[in-house]
């Protein structure tokens, strides 16, 4: 399922994202943009690519409920693609041939939320970590 960005872009009506730490989460929404123009890797020419990012919904220990989105993955099912990654360390296992990345909505994970601070001098809060909630939980 694709979904077509507003035109003022950016991932602004998440809200505040949660502050550092590892939370208990779920995963809220995925959106995939397709034909997304993009510098090829250590090169200045552009290619289209088609990309996804994984939203999740945090609650914090004062009872605040938080979203906070992943980066731009590539749609690769290469094992050394940055999605192959991050979906093995969240779901335990590879990604299959054919799998859908919207199929991921609803289930729950662990993530470690990292400030980070961005080129241009401001800091952000971004997903650093991933992992299957312990079946304890």
């Amino acid at each position: 399922m694709a979904k077509i960005p507003t035109s003022s872009g950016g991932l602004g009506a998440l809200g505040e994202p949660p502050p550092a730490g590892t939370y208990l989460s779920v995963c809220v929404d995925v959106i995939d943009l397709y034909g997304v123009e993009r510098k090829k890797f250590q090169s200045e020419e552009t290619e289209l690519q088609d990309v996804t990012r994984f939203v999740f919904g945090v609650k914090t220990k004062t009872g605040a409920l938080h979203k906070i989105a992943t980066r731009e993955f590539k749609i690769s099912g290469s094992p050394k693609s940055n999605l192959t990654k991050f979906i093995k360390a969240w779901t335990g296992e590879n990604p299959k041939a054919g799998a859908d990345t919207a199929d991921l909505k609803g289930r729950g994970a662990q993530i470690t939320v990292t400030a980070e601070e961005a080129r241009n001098g401001k800091t952000y809060n971004n997903i650093t970590g991933i992992a299957p909630v312990l079946e304890d939980y």
